[in-house]
């Protein structure tokens, strides 16, 4: 956004009729938190948190955190992610780290992330302990603790991905987290939108900006056409019905399920 910004601050100071040369400096910074003293010391490093989310399973929720987290990175910013799934966490599939198991700081009590090219990664998959068998009230403690606890330092981003529905887990991560935004999942499906305006409305509830909608697997190209298997229009009526500002489309590729494709739409 630097050349465009940099521009139009050229063209309109340039117009002022006292003014006979512009030499305009662009830098900038990301966002702070603004009550850092009231979160966790693990969180207030953080400069923005964004949920990926959707009450739909199966939608691409993980693949879009992991393809944001990672082209976000690209970009130069400082990622993490932390994957809020206990009962399916998906983050263990989707990359492979060199260490796989999360350690304990003997000092400090705390957890120290797991780490591929540069993101710092945290997961109860990587605990060794699987996947939870655990009540809800038990899971939250969880959530709670590998988040809280994590040795995140400094980041302009963590990318948290979201498990499905509308349960305890998002409830706990909404009270102790201050969400930046949320990025909605969807796929063209009908059922799909009935179940993702349920997430978008328990956003709008706790007062989280829902900033934009990704409709995944909407559709794929072949023999010179375009098709969609699944239908159209799921992403765009959750845009037009809520009033979210962006819509992305994820076509079906065979390369972005077996390993990371930095999907450079993403650019915000």
């Amino acid at each position: 956004m630097f050349e465009m910004f940099e521009q139009q601050a050229n063209e309109v100071v340039a117009m002022l009729p006292w003014v006979k040369k512009v030499n305009v400096t662009m830098s900038a910074q990301p966002a702070r938190p603004v009550f850092t003293g009231l979160l966790p010391p693990g969180l207030r490093t953080i400069s923005n948190i964004v949920a990926v989310s959707s009450c739909k399973g199966g939608v691409g929720k993980s693949t879009v955190a992991v393809n944001l987290a990672y082209t976000l990175a690209d970009m130069g910013a400082r990622v993490g992610i932390f994957d809020a799934d206990v009962y399916g966490p998906s983050l263990p599939t989707m990359v492979s780290p060199q260490y796989r198991l999360l350690e304990m700081n003997p000092e400090t009590k705390t957890i120290i992330p797991t780490e591929y090219l540069g993101i710092k990664l945290v997961s109860f998959g990587f605990s060794g302990q699987g996947r939870a068998i655990m009540r809800g009230p038990m899971v939250s403690g969880v959530i709670n603790q590998l988040l809280t606890t994590a040795e995140w330092g400094e980041l302009d981003y963590l990318i948290i991905d979201m498990p499905p529905g509308t349960g305890d887990i998002h409830l706990t991560l909404c009270q102790v987290v201050p969400l930046t935004a949320a990025v909605i999942v969807t796929t063209p499906q009908k059922l799909s939108f009935i179940d993702v305006a349920k997430g978008v409305r328990m956003f709008s509830k706790l007062k989280v900006p829902c900033v934009a909608v990704v409709e995944n697997m909407c559709h794929f190209d072949a023999d010179g056409k375009r098709y969609y298997p699944f239908g159209r229009g799921s992403g765009s009526q959750v845009v037009q019905q809520f009033g979210i500002p962006h819509l992305f489309e994820l076509p079906i590729r065979p390369t972005v399920c077996p390993k990371i494709n930095l999907l450079t739409m993403f650019v915000w």
